[in-house]
C-alpha cells in the first residue's frame, strides 16, 4: 500500500487504504492517483484546502503526508470545525460565494498546491466551488474533485468549469472500483473517476495521472 493511503486508512478516511467498518460502508481508491502525482514532490508543497471535514479523517492523512504544508478546511456543519498542529477549519457553504472569500481573506495565505472537493457532491455545488476557487491555486497545483455522480460523466462536471474558466484544462483520472458503496451508481459496473484540473500553460503535467 501507498504512503498515502496508509494514512486514509490510519486515520480512517473512505479516500482509500482498502479498509471498512461494515459491509455496506465506502473505501475508495483515491490514496493511489494522488500519490502518484504528489510523490516526488510532496516535501515542497505548502498549503492544502479541503471542502468537507466531517471527521478530519483525510485532514490529518494530508498533514501527515505533506509534513511542510498548512491544511485549511471547510464545512457546513459547525460540529465538524476543529484546530489542530497545522489545520485550520472554519464553517463555510461551498456554494456561497461570500463564505468562500470569507475564508479566503481569514486564512491569509495562499495560492494552494492542491485544492479537494469532498464537499456535498452536488454538481452544481462542485461546478461553483471549482469556478470560484481556480484562481486560489498555485500555477502548477491541482484541483480535485471526489464523488462525482455519475463517475462515467466525468463531462457533466468538467465542462461546465471550463466554459467558465478557459484558462485551464481537466481530466477524468480513474481510480477502479473501491469497496463497498465505492463504484460508478448508475449501474454501468465502471469504476470511479476524479476529475482534475490545472493550468493551460502546464500541458505536460496531467500526464503524470495514472
Amino acid at each position: 500500500m501507498d504512503p498515502l493511503s496508509e494514512l486514509f486508512k490510519k486515520y480512517g478516511s473512505d479516500k482509500g487504504g482498502a479498509h471498512l467498518s461494515y459491509g455496506s460502508d465506502t473505501c475508495h481508491n483515491y490514496g493511489v492517483a494522488y500519490h502518484e502525482i504528489f510523490k516526488d514532490y510532496r516535501q515542497h508543497v505548502k498549503y492544502v484546502f479541503e471542502i468537507g471535514i466531517a471527521h478530519g479523517c483525510s485532514l490529518r492523512a494530508w498533514r501527515d503526508y505533506f509534513s511542510n504544508a498548512e491544511i485549511v478546511g471547510i464545512d457546513i456543519n459547525e460540529r465538524c470545525l476543529f484546530q489542530d498542529e497545522r489545520i485550520q477549519c472554519y464553517q463555510a457553504h461551498q456554494g456561497n460565494a461570500l463564505d468562500l472569500h470569507r475564508v479566503l481573506h481569514e486564512v491569509g495565505y495562499g495560492p494552494f498546491d492542491l485544492i479537494v472537493d469532498d464537499g456535498s457532491h452536488e454538481p452544481a455545488d462542485q461546478i461553483f466551488s471549482a469556478r470560484k476557487l481556480l484562481r486560489f491555486l498555485m500555477p502548477d497545483g491541482f484541483y480535485v474533485i471526489e464523488d462525482i455522480e455519475p463517475d462515467c460523466r466525468p463531462e457533466l462536471i468538467g465542462e461546465p468549469v471550463i466554459d467558465d474558466c478557459q484558462t485551464f484544462e481537466w481530466r477524468a483520472v480513474p481510480t477502479g472500483h473501491g469497496i463497498g458503496r465505492a463504484h460508478c451508481q448508475c449501474g454501468c459496473d465502471q469504476g470511479e473517476q476524479l476529475v482534475v484540473f490545472q493550468r493551460r500553460f502546464r500541458p505536460s503535467a496531467l500526464s503524470a495521472w495514472p
